[in-house]
């Protein structure tokens, strides 16, 4: 952790030095809330018939992303000294190097210790218990079948049922999230009630997890298709996917520390590794710029999920792919304490 605390510190200082010599337009930084960064409008896009007020909201999504010609302009918000080789050409194997070795700085950072849920039980007779049973009935009510139905779907398996509806269902591009909460949920839940019931329901939905992980056999786990990450990576319309892997990554990481599954741990580096290889390629085939690009559409706290699995694993891999999901035109306005702009709150306060 004191690592971790480290090289954070030491990240925001490049970028607040960076930031103190580039004047930083808005055109650079797209902070800034727009239409489409609603998710129930984004449904309503999903489901709707009407072809002419889809495409009249769909040219949002390209009102707010820079365009290729302004690469340069991203290229200003990054230490240069990190991505670039004396030929100017980014190497992957120098910014790990930069990443691995970042200093000798030492801070004492664990001054404040989590109590752990376990420990913490509720008067079942308070407020507070009594939303605990309702919040614990929910979950058992929840079926295992429909809540996979949509990642066996994708991995090919034969699948159950129906799925369940609203952005869960079958045809809508963020399902799978809602799955992420159950598995962070029922962490939280069993760690706080140590239910029988309830860790025979969650243990079932995440072999039937594991079973579509390794069915595809990459480290790809989702409800939607690899496809989703292609338009990603091109900067087409597409319904932020990571946002829906962030949950997910997030629910396997709260059941590996909660409930103490060795599983969950193992599916979550599995999935790093993939995700890790992902970016290194857009980064190799493009450029860092357009990674940066990408990242205007909202992403989740994948950042935030990465440095706590960095503070599990150790692993240099996952603390350079978490600072690869931080947002340097945004978290350096930040450290240069800016009041000056405007955010849409779940694509942004995710990262800090």
């Amino acid at each position: 952790m004191k690592d971790l605390f480290l090289l954070n510190v030491s990240w925001i200082g490049m970028v607040v030095l960076l930031l103190c010599n580039v004047n930083i337009s808005a055109k650079e930084c797209t902070n800034t809330p727009t239409p489409l960064q609603s998710h129930t409008l984004r449904y309503e896009i999903a489901i709707s018939k009407n072809e002419s007020w889809k495409q009249e909201m769909l040219a949002y999504y390209h009102h707010d992303h820079l365009t290729p010609t302004d690469e340069s302009a991203w290229a200003n918000l990054f230490p240069r000294k990190i991505l670039r080789e004396e030929n100017d050409e980014f190497d992957w194997n120098f910014m790990f190097g930069k990443m691995k070795h970042p200093g000798h700085y030492k801070m004492e950072v664990d001054f404040l210790k989590e109590v752990s849920l376990h420990d913490v039980r509720l008067d079942p007779q308070s407020l507070h218990g009594q939303a605990q049973q309702t919040n614990l009935e929910y979950l058992l009510m929840l079926d295992v079948d429909r809540l996979v139905w949509s990642f066996r779907k994708t991995a090919g398996l034969a699948t159950l049922g129906s799925p369940y509806g609203g952005w869960e269902g079958a045809d809508v591009e963020l399902r799978g999230h809602f799955v992420g909460h159950y598995l962070s949920a029922t962490a939280q839940m069993w760690a706080s009630t140590h239910n029988g019931t309830l860790k025979e329901k969650m243990t079932a939905v995440m072999s039937a997890l594991k079973e579509c992980q390794d069915q595809i056999g990459t480290g790809y786990l989702s409800a939607f298709p690899t496809e989703f990450f292609d338009r990603f990576e091109a900067v087409q319309y597409v319904w932020a996917p990571y946002y829906t892997i962030h949950k997910i990554m997030a629910g396997l990481l709260d059941q590996h520390t909660l409930t103490g599954n060795a599983q969950a741990l193992e599916m979550l580096t599995w999935m790093a590794e993939y995700f890790y290889n992902r970016v290194q390629n857009v980064i190799k085939t493009y450029t860092i710029e357009r990674h940066w690009m990408s990242l205007n559409e909202e992403v989740g706290g994948m950042n935030d999920v990465l440095y706590q699995l960095y503070s599990v694993t150790g692993d240099q891999k996952h603390l350079l792919l978490a600072h690869l999901f931080d947002k340097p035109c945004f978290l350096g306005i930040l450290a240069m304490k800016a009041d000056d702009i405007s955010i849409f709150m779940p694509i942004h306060t995710s990262r800090l």
